[in-house]
């Protein structure tokens, strides 16, 4: 039963973004095994998510960042700086706004005190020598359940392809922790421009809450 569970989540995440270019019909399949109200839909193409409700309409846009690397390519392992496309899940919320003493508000602002240089690759959009610097999460993080099935048979096959960069002389992992969160650096926002995640405006990212809960599907595509 396990078995036949992983080889559906992956024929359908192959399926949902291989085999239809009408986004109506991968929209009702990303709701085929969940049955709340709305889905998120990641167009990296036009640099914006739109929220679909039960009844396959777009109810909002926002606009977003995502992954700086410029081939636009999904991710494929740890540090190249890619977006993953496919269906994904939201596994965990964060927010600066829940009760202090919960886990939920600890763990985000702990992330948020981390501090980002430009040195090691992490600077304001357009400003090289400028350290991204604190609070780079914004007041929500929204984690999905990257890597799922289809990514890890896609870094399989590129690691017995011998695809894979060496780092150090080891080949990199898979990666993880991508999710859809606030920023502090706007002017990002609408281009390529993190390490992977999607980057949203702050109020943006706020509005959004009331559109998400654990398992709420999310479609990252590059059309």
């Amino acid at each position: 039963m396990l078995y036949f569970q992983k080889f559906f989540v992956l024929f359908l995440s192959l399926s949902i973004l291989g085999c239809s270019n009408n986004r109506e019909e991968i929209v009702r399949k990303g709701f085929d095994r969940y049955k709340g109200q709305y889905l998120l839909y990641v167009d990296k193409g036009n640099f914006f998510m739109s929220i679909y409700n039960r009844d396959l309409k777009s109810v909002v846009d926002y606009k977003i960042g995502y992954g700086l690397n410029p081939d636009r390519k999904p991710k494929l392992y740890s540090g190249d700086k890619r977006t993953p496309e496919g269906l994904y899940s939201i596994i965990e919320i964060l927010s600066m706004d829940a009760a202090k003493n919960t886990t939920t508000y600890k763990k985000l602002k702990m992330m948020n005190k981390v501090y980002f240089r430009a040195k090691e690759g992490h600077s304001k959009y357009g400003k090289l020598n400028v350290d991204l610097g604190t609070d780079a999460y914004g007041p929500r993080f929204f984690r999905i359940d990257y890597p799922n099935e289809s990514d890890i048979s896609r870094y399989e096959k590129a690691k017995k392809g011998g695809n894979l960069p060496l780092k150090n002389g080891k080949l990199p992992g898979i990666g993880s922790g991508i999710g859809i969160h606030g920023n502090n650096d706007e002017a990002s926002i609408g281009h390529l421009c993190s390490s992977g995640c999607i980057r949203m405006y702050n109020n943006d990212i706020v509005e959004l809450d009331k559109y998400i809960q654990i398992g709420t599907p999310v479609i990252i595509s590059n059309k």
